[in-house]
Formats: C-alpha cells, structure tokens, sequence
C-alpha cells in the first residue's frame, strides 16, 4: 500500500493491439474474463492542461479484468495526445500506470501537488473522479493514477472479481453496457 495514494489493486497496459493483449490475457496467461466498456466513455469534463472537448479521442478501447486481487486494465488509446498516446509515442510499451484507491481524494490530491507531483491529466467519470498522476517525470516507472470511487464503480469491480474467480476459460471478453 502507497502510504500517499491509498492501496495499490490495478496494473494497467497500454496496447497498440487490444485484440492480440486479450488473446495474449486470456488464452496464453488464463485471466479473464475481460470486460470491455462501451467507448467513448461519458466524461462529465477532462482537463489536460485545459478543459478537453467531447470530441477529444482519448480512448479506443479499455477492458478489465481480476486475477486474485489485481485487477489489469489493458488500454488502446485514441488517436489525440493523451498519457496513453505519449506513452507508445515515446516508444515505451508495458505498465503504463498503477491504480490506487483514495482515501481523501482532495487531500491526497493536494498533497501530491505540494510535493510538485505534475497531474498529467484528470477528470470525472459518471462513477468516479480520477487523476493520473506523473510520478514517472520524478524517476522513470510509471504513473499512479489516484481513483475516487463511487459505490456504484466498487459494485462494478466486485462483480467483475467474483466472475474471474469463476471463470473456466469460456466467453474470454465479455461487453458492459
């Protein structure tokens, strides 16, 4: 647990290929199922320096799933400059970010740019406020991307947990509506 952004559960990729990072997940590591999530996300607002527009792509796809306690994110981006985008533009490819869960979003949010912690991007989704933080400008690693969950988004990953755990290998991606 990171003593400054709450208990780390999430590793997450960024992926030029999502179809070939799922076959690879499911079929070669056996975790799953994924959930994909219908794109674009419905972002109340997205700040990256400045207020993103509707039509800013950030996101092509994003599916999650559980193996035990860690859950994994793989993300393609869109096609716009976004953490993602400049992450496989500069050439990197793997763990792009560790997801926490905060504990004082304000606070820590606060604390982090106190300690000249740069936020690469944040925003509200329907089910959360989240923030990417860019530890990796500090020493070379990844982001910390510090989530304020709803009871709604804990809901969400307990029911994809409980699947994983379930799981026997059929139907490997499956659609959130």
């Amino acid at each position: 647990m990171s003593r400054l952004f709450g208990p780390i559960f999430q590793t997450a990729y960024v992926v030029e290929d999502i179809d070939a990072a799922l076959d690879h997940w499911t079929r070669v590591l056996g975790v799953g199922p994924f959930f994909m999530f219908p794109t674009p996300l419905p972002f109340a607002w997205m700040k990256r320096d400045e207020v993103l527009t509707d039509e800013y792509d950030v996101l092509s796809h994003a599916a999650l799933a559980y193996s035990g306690d860690m859950m994994i994110e793989l993300i393609r981006p869109g096609s716009d400059p976004s953490p993602y985008r400049d992450f496989l533009d500069a050439g990197r490819r793997g763990v792009h970010h560790l997801g926490t869960v905060a504990t004082d979003y304000d606070a820590q949010m606060a604390a982090a740019r106190a300690a000249g912690i740069h936020v690469a991007v944040e925003g509200e989704l329907p089910i959360s406020r989240f923030s990417y933080l860019a530890t990796d400008a500090l020493f070379p690693g990844t982001m910390i991307e510090l989530i304020d969950m709803s009871q709604e988004m804990k809901d969400l990953f307990a029911m994809i947990r409980a699947e994983a755990a379930r799981w026997d290998g059929s139907d490997p991606v499956r659609r959130l509506d």
